[in-house]
């Protein structure tokens, strides 16, 4: 970013050019989907559209690593206690909830920047540079309203976060979106009051 438009859309192209490279070679699904595409891509506009529920029907040939299957998935995330593990020691997974008629299933490595780069542009929306200076300098606390069941991906990046010691326990509380909301709002009301006196102030206060 610091050197300018040009050097980010040529790093944009590059990197599109790289992950279709390796979808071809290692998906025997995007292999036969791209097939008359041209050798290197460069536009996303070249690229065909993909629906969720034909990728879950060819799961075992779209992913891109031959030790994921989806039956070994499936059995993976029907262990809710293995919520934020990593599967095959090295992949997140995360699941939809299926409300569109197609749920799926998709597995995330330490690469997945994007998921990150999404989550960090939705924060600053509503955290200004002032109010993460003091979260940062002053370990304040945050709630998470999210759905905890399953492996849905919320709630799986936060279990994984703390199991990884990057959100501590004491430091984050999360509450289930299937909550009555006057639940909510009541423990939401207690954990607020836990909260010292002199950091109760400015933007936090604004955001109870």
């Amino acid at each position: 970013m610091r050197q300018g438009p040009d050097a980010l859309a040529n790093r944009q192209r590059e990197r599109l050019a790289a992950m279709v490279a390796f979808a071809r070679a290692h998906s025997p699904y995007y292999r036969e989907l791209y097939r008359t595409l041209p050798e290197r891509v460069e536009d996303p506009a070249l690229l065909p559209v993909t629906r969720k529920e034909i990728l879950m029907a060819r799961f075992d040939d779209w992913v891109t690593d031959p030790e994921v299957t989806l039956d070994r998935v499936r059995a993976f995330v029907a262990d809710p206690g293995r919520v934020g593990e990593r599967f095959l020691d090295r992949y997140l997974v995360t699941t939809t909830s299926g409300t569109t008629g197609h749920p799926g299933v998709f597995l995330l490595d330490d690469r997945a920047a994007v998921a990150r780069a999404l989550s960090l542009r939705a924060a600053r929306r509503t955290l200004t540079a002032s109010a993460t200076a003091r979260l940062l300098a002053h370990r304040e606390r945050s709630a998470h309203i999210v759905a905890t069941s399953g492996h849905l991906a919320a709630y799986t990046v936060i279990a994984r976060s703390r199991a990884a010691g990057r959100l501590h326990a004491r430091g984050s509380r999360v509450l289930s979106a299937h909550s009555p909301l006057p639940d909510l709002v009541e423990q939401l009301n207690r954990y607020w009051a836990r909260v010292p006196e002199r950091l109760r102030h400015g933007d936090l206060a604004a955001r109870r």
